[in-house]
């Protein structure tokens, strides 16, 4: 793939021509590549991915990385070398400073430009405190590559800072969902064993609901509440953070507010669209997430008025039939949609520029509601799927470290592209 030319100061950057350009090189972006080359007419498109990482660990995972039970290494997607070992594809690393969905253009923060006759949005979305917490700046938050390696290395900092005799440190997880229950879990789980020099911490888990899992059902919610108090994580529910300090936090309850002291705190207590999407020309919800149709274009009338410009991933909310369809967040569902938004490309693709014969049929999405869930909680890990549940204790981490290199081994040269 052509390099944009060198300009001198002030000169605007050549564009370089593609076929495709993908916002988002991770779960949805790298997929919607593979499923692209899976096809004999995908093969021969031209396509750049832009990111700000040119690498991805593996999110699902990311307590265990953060925990240094998984090694960093040994869990992180190494996207750029596979994504450039395809003559036809490049991994374009920045900062993205603009997008022009009517041009399909992408301008990075350096001066580089790309266009192309299709373009994606697959920017995921970001974990980040409300702006009602007052000092949520003191929050750590664990989502991005470049957070993940800060919030591990503050926790190691702090883990392995003080001497013998030193009271263990209190390390607070905001938030009663899958991502809050997994970090807690984790975080006890360092009672039993972690790496050489650290000391194991206590742990707090702050939840405002009645009850941990909203989204699961009640028995499943009342089995990860058992494991966890088992391995010792202290349970505040009914009780949320209003502001945030260093080393403490305040909290407000039914009795009233307290302060709790907590010298490290997570953020876990769910995803807000990323600042970019704000900044597009495109339709969103009142959230402010991408309006998608069930074809994954964002502009999905009769006679769509761009029928090029898709998104897919967290950055999302299908509308269709009776409304805003239900979201797992899970990276599943990203392979899933890359999926639909590669076959929709292809046949569009296969028609004339302007489509003088009108814009063919495409493939809708499919609605799922739920899917399989493995749930780590440290010692513990559950398999859930609706009301049903199995208790496998270690077997759901050693299952879920498979189901990450078999990930891996997707993208790998070697994997069919």
């Amino acid at each position: 793939m052509a390099e944009a030319a060198a300009t001198t100061t002030g000169e605007a950057a050549a564009i370089v021509e593609v076929d495709v350009v993908v916002v988002g090189a991770s779960f949805t972006g790298i997929e919607l590549l593979h499923q692209l080359r899976r096809r004999a007419e995908g093969r021969g498109l031209r396509i750049a991915l832009v990111d700000r990482a040119a690498r991805h660990g593996y999110l699902p995972l990311v307590h265990e990385r953060l925990c240094r039970r998984l090694a960093i290494d040994a869990s992180d997607l190494e996207t750029k070398a596979s994504v450039d070992v395809d003559a036809d594809a490049r991994l374009w690393v920045g900062e993205v400073a603009a997008i022009d969905p009517a041009a399909k253009e992408v301008a990075l923060a350096d001066g580089r430009r790309l266009r192309g006759r299709f373009l994606v949005i697959a920017v995921g979305s970001i974990l980040a405190p409300p702006p009602a917490i007052a000092g949520r700046e003191h929050l750590r938050v664990y989502k991005l590559q470049g957070e993940q390696t800060a919030a591990g290395e503050a926790l190691a900092g702090l883990l392995a800072g003080a001497g013998a005799g030193a009271e263990a440190p209190r390390i607070t997880v905001i938030g009663g969902g899958i991502s809050g229950v997994e970090l807690a879990g984790e975080l006890a789980h360092l009672a039993r064993s972690r790496p050489e020099g650290w000391r194991a911490p206590r742990v707090t888990l702050v939840h405002g609901g009645a009850r941990l899992l909203p989204g699961f059902a009640e028995r499943v919610a009342r089995r990860v509440h058992r494991h966890l108090q088992a391995q010792g994580v202290e349970l505040l529910l009914g009780a949320r953070v209003v502001e945030a300090e260093a080393g403490r936090l305040r909290l407000r309850e039914a009795a009233g507010e307290r302060w709790l002291d907590s010298e490290m705190s997570f953020w876990s207590g769910g995803i807000q669209p990323a600042p970019l999407l704000a900044e597009l020309a495109l339709p969103r919800t009142d959230a402010g997430w991408l309006a998608v149709g069930p074809t994954l274009q964002c502009f999905p009338t009769p006679i769509p008025s761009d029928p090029e410009v898709f998104a897919g991933g967290d950055a999302v909310r299908v509308i269709g039939g009776e409304g805003e369809w239900p979201t797992m967040q899970r990276a599943i569902e990203c392979l899933w949609q890359a999926k639909v938004i590669a076959r929709n490309i292809l046949t569009l693709a296969a028609e004339p520029a302007g489509y003088p014969s009108g814009v063919p049929p495409l493939h809708p999405h499919r609605l799922r509601r739920d899917f399989f869930h493995g749930i780590s909680l440290g010692a513990r890990s559950l398999v859930v799927y609706g009301p049903l549940m199995l208790d496998v204790a270690a077997f759901g981490v050693w299952f879920r470290r498979f189901l990450m290199r078999q990930y891996f081994a997707r993208y790998r040269p070697s994997g069919g592209r």
